[in-house]
């Protein structure tokens, strides 16, 4: 891609202490087959090596490297905005990888949509590998509602969502004090309130999957950022979503609360919105909040 264009697509990397891993991501992005694209890494306040790996990229390949004080991932794809300048953005974590064909696909799953403003974000699959997709969707090319749609998960829900780039600078992360996490899922949510998806059911974005890890290292993850916990569930308990998801995230809002150190009367408050399923479910966040609290000996 020319230094002069507009590039089609922004690819952001949020990095924290992980030099040697990015050698094998940036490796991917050096033979896609489709070079439309540039390259943000943003340098979470590593204490490693990042700096002079991304300088070798340099000489090799056009990327935008920025540094910033550890605030976690969240912070680091606030940071992006003001770098990027594609029409979408994938986020790429700096340990995984995409096929060399990636770009190409996102490119042309996206030629279809472009001029849909109904349509906030078209999404591709993760894998472990090309053939065996983390999970799929039964309706492809489907516009669907985001919130409400069910995927098939075979390994894990995640996917690799190519979002518009006015919506992904329109919808900042909040930042909590004290906290380092806020659930990615917060950026689909608040799309899905005034945008739909595209599922296109190729694997583009290669991840490995451990049976058992993602679970328990992220649960006690948003214990650790209460706040940002709480404020993910709140926003899953919109009435777009599902009955069955309203509570269960009311449970967790309502754990994440007593975590916070926040009293009943403050957990009820604190969010203006659900405040009916936020009652209903005090008493078992509070068994849930205690169950979780034993078991992580917090």
């Amino acid at each position: 891609m020319s230094s002069n264009c507009v590039p089609t697509l922004s690819i952001v990397t949020p990095t924290y202490n992980r030099a040697d891993l990015l050698k094998k991501c940036f490796s991917s992005l050096e033979t896609q087959t489709d070079k439309d694209f540039e390259w943000i890494i943003v340098d979470d306040g590593s204490s490693d090596h990042t700096k002079e790996v991304a300088s070798l990229f340099s000489a090799k390949f056009p990327i935008v490297y920025v540094q910033k004080q550890n605030g976690g991932k969240h912070t680091a794809l606030n940071t992006s905005h003001e770098y990027v300048n594609g029409k979408y953005v994938l986020i790429l974590d700096s340990d995984d990888v995409l096929t060399e064909t990636a770009v190409a696909q996102v490119k042309e799953a996206w030629k279809r949509y472009e001029d849909n403003e109904e349509i906030g974000m078209v999404t591709l699959l993760k894998g472990s590998a090309v053939d065996k997709p983390s999970c799929k969707a039964a309706d492809e090319h489907i516009p669907v509602d985001i919130m409400r749609y069910k995927r098939i998960c075979f390994h894990s829900s995640d996917c690799c969502e190519v979002i518009r780039t006015e919506l992904f600078k329109k919808y900042p992360f909040p930042v909590f004090p004290g906290e380092k996490f806020v659930s990615e899922g917060a950026l689909w949510n608040r799309i899905s309130f005034t945008h739909k998806c595209v599922y296109v059911n190729q694997v583009v974005y290669l991840a490995e999957y451990l049976d058992g890890g993602l679970t328990k290292s992220g649960r006690a993850m948003r214990i650790r950022n209460p706040y940002g916990g709480m404020y993910t569930s709140n926003l899953n308990m919109n009435k777009k979503n599902y009955f069955g998801r309203r509570i269960k995230n009311g449970l967790l809002y309502t754990s994440y609360g007593f975590f916070a150190g926040l009293s009943v009367k403050q957990i009820l408050t604190r969010d203006k919105q659900n405040r009916g399923i936020k009652l209903l479910c005090l008493l078992p966040g509070y068994i849930l909040f205690r169950r979780w609290k034993a078991a992580h000996g917090t």
